[in-house]
């Protein structure tokens, strides 16, 4: 009985870190300007890789009073061959800057 507990468990353990993603530090690289890797190994997918980043970098912005913007993604990794990385720049930026700003979609209804 005892083996079969012991089986369980690391049955469980196994697939819980079969999707596991491991951020980097966020590393400033410009004014207002992060870069940031995240890497998913065992049979996490380039997409999941990607949102986990994208989280990171909203949390990371959340925590200094500022706005997230993407700027680029660079993507490597091969699916149940290599850890999937995702190399993440982006912006954290003031609700009233213009660089934030302009990212809003135009009134089509405008002249």
């Amino acid at each position: 009985m005892r083996n079969g507990f012991q089986l369980i468990g690391a049955t469980v353990v196994a697939l819980m870190t079969g999707c596991v993603t491991v951020p980097s530090n966020v590393v400033p690289i410009g004014k207002d300007t992060y870069q940031l890797s995240m890497t998913g190994v065992g049979f996490a997918t380039q997409a999941n890789t990607n949102v986990k980043a994208l989280q990171e970098a909203n949390a990371y912005c959340s925590k200094l009073g500022k706005h997230m913007v993407f700027q680029h993604n660079g993507e490597s990794g091969v699916y149940g061959w290599s850890p999937r990385q995702s190399n993440l720049t982006f912006l954290c930026l003031n609700a009233d800057d213009p660089e934030y700003v302009h990212g809003k979609v135009a009134d089509a209804t405008a002249p």
